[in-house]
């Protein structure tokens, strides 16, 4: 018997940080997927075989649900196969399990587009099949949820595994919909445009949600008034994207940066590096709009533009700096 299963990336549009905090956030699942395969095998041991690290490692399975590792450790992946097995009950005896996250790199970095997330729903789906535990969908992307918790100590809202697990191009979503597995599909504008462009420096998520939870729990004066104004800027946002009002939403979006640029610079965050800040002031003078993906600090940025001969002007200086474009959409 063989499964295959895949699930995409994501690209947080807006909302990153305040969906911590229960506001909208709108989301775009990219092109990137985390592909999973699980099948009989003819080894002694069950197998996980992990791309694009080349590597294999073999395993047991005990009574307690946990994983005696035969060999070598395979560390973080081994962490995701580690508490599927122990969140999903199971106890594989000669299988295989592959998980490639190939699409997830560039010349051997991470490109910043969610491959946790993907990997835990693609996964939770995929074990789900092949050991016919006959979950229904919402227990499905609630277990992906847990295990993207369990395998990443996370500290995020959860919107990045609703995502992944929707699979549906563009959604918004926030807290209380995700409690209850639901999420709206929003139509991509066919004049909109976007362009992923990956930074020099790396972050990690949870580091920077740590940093966002310490001031915010410092400074909720501060806050209270932010999320007030962001939560008016989203509604007008979700408006703008019903409408596929390709203006309005990159307005929309310069607002969306203003209010980020000030929670940054008022409190030393590192959500836009010097980088990014770069690369924001070049869009802007260009006709574009640029913002830092996700938590940000590092990693991916996108572009957005309702013009093709903006966006090549932009990218031609942005590729003059030695900075990689990518595709996130086909």
């Amino acid at each position: 018997m063989k499964v295959e299963v895949s699930a995409p990336g994501k690209v947080f549009i807006s909302g990153e940080y305040l969906a911590l905090n229960g506001s909208l956030a709108t989301i775009l699942s990219t092109k990137q997927r985390a592909k999973i395969t699980i099948e009989d095998s003819n080894n002694t041991f069950n197998i996980l075989y992990s791309l694009p690290s080349n590597k294999s490692f073999a395993f047991n399975v005990n009574n307690d649900f946990k994983i005696d590792w035969i060999n070598d450790d395979p560390e973080e992946m081994g962490l995701f196969i580690e508490q599927a097995i122990l969140e999903m009950q199971i106890k594989p005896t000669k299988v295989q399990f592959v998980i490639d996250t190939t699409n997830f790199y560039f010349q051997n970095k991470k490109i910043g587009i969610g491959s946790s997330a993907a990997i835990s729903s693609a996964l939770t789906n995929a074990i789900n099949k092949y050991f016919d535990k006959g979950y229904s969908q919402k227990k499905i992307i609630n277990k992906a949820i847990s295990l993207h918790k369990r395998a990443q100590d996370t500290l995020g809202s959860g919107l990045d595994v609703i995502a992944a697990s929707a699979d549906s191009g563009l959604i918004e979503c926030d807290l209380e919909s995700a409690s209850k597995n639901s999420w709206t599909i929003l139509e991509w504008p066919s004049d909109l445009l976007i362009k992923g462009v990956i930074s020099n420096t790396q972050s990690r998520t949870k580091d920077m949600i740590e940093k966002f939870f310490a001031v915010r729990n410092n400074h909720k004066d501060f806050f209270k008034e932010l999320q007030f104004k962001a939560d008016l800027l989203f509604k007008n946002l979700s408006s703008s994207w019903r409408d596929k009002d390709t203006r309005a939403i990159l307005e929309l979006m310069e607002e969306h940066n203003i209010l980020m640029q000030e929670l940054n610079k008022k409190y030393d965050l590192g959500i836009y590096t010097e980088q990014h800040q770069d690369l924001a002031n070049l869009a802007s003078e260009s006709g574009s709009f640029y913002k830092p993906s996700g938590a940000g600090g590092g990693d991916l940025g996108f572009i957005l533009s309702d013009s093709e001969t903006k966006l090549k002007k932009l990218l031609k200086k942005i590729r003059s700096k030695n900075l990689e474009i990518i595709d996130l959409k086909d």
